[in-house]
């Protein structure tokens, strides 16, 4: 099977996961609206609350399933080209600003790939890395001198400095993934 025919079944099996997980979603806030106020005793050495949502955990995981599936795929179209090429360094030889963007490097610089028809989804799924590192390494909390850079991300909303995922955000992501990831394989 091709690299582009995997990608797709990939993607579309991420599509119907997120469709269910949609369905959950819309269950665990209908169950949080239900729930009983919580009491918080501020002074407590430990929570007094009787309730714990889950909801709030399902847009980040989306997030981090897209980015799985970009991370994988960015690897295996890198070898693809390395062999196809013949290319003596592969793309962890090569160094960038951050993973994504050292494999776009290799791919565009190194193998000689033109991708300016999909630097709008590089620029997206850059968009999704730095979303996902902020719930990975801080909890979704954005750093006071960096909201303004995420609150510019279409689809992001800051609550404080706490991200909210729009479903917007969630379907480009995807769509952007599959579209970077099959020119690469294709180009």
């Amino acid at each position: 099977m091709k690299l582009t025919a995997r990608i797709d079944t990939d993607c579309r099996c991420l599509d119907r996961y997120f469709n269910k997980l949609y369905v959950l979603l819309q269950e665990a806030l209908s169950e949080e609206n239900a729930a009983p106020l919580e009491v918080h005793d501020y002074d407590a050495d430990e929570s007094q609350a009787i309730y714990h949502g889950s909801s709030h955990l399902i847009k980040p995981d989306m997030l981090m399933n897209i980015y799985s599936l970009v991370d994988f795929w960015m690897n295996e179209i890198c070898e693809y080209h390395r062999k196809q090429k013949n290319l003596s360094l592969g793309s962890k030889d090569i160094k960038g600003d951050n993973e994504l963007h050292a494999r776009h490097k290799y791919l565009t610089a190194y193998a000689g790939l033109n991708l300016d028809n999909v630097q709008a989804s590089y620029m997206r799924l850059n968009e999704l890395r730095r979303v996902r590192n902020t719930f990975t390494h801080g909890g979704g909390h954005v750093p006071s001198k960096r909201e303004a850079d995420f609150s510019a991300i279409d689809g992001i909303v800051l609550s404080g400095s706490l991200i909210s995922i729009e479903d917007s955000f969630i379907w480009s992501a995807l769509e952007h993934a599959k579209k970077y990831l099959q020119a690469a394989a294709r180009a």
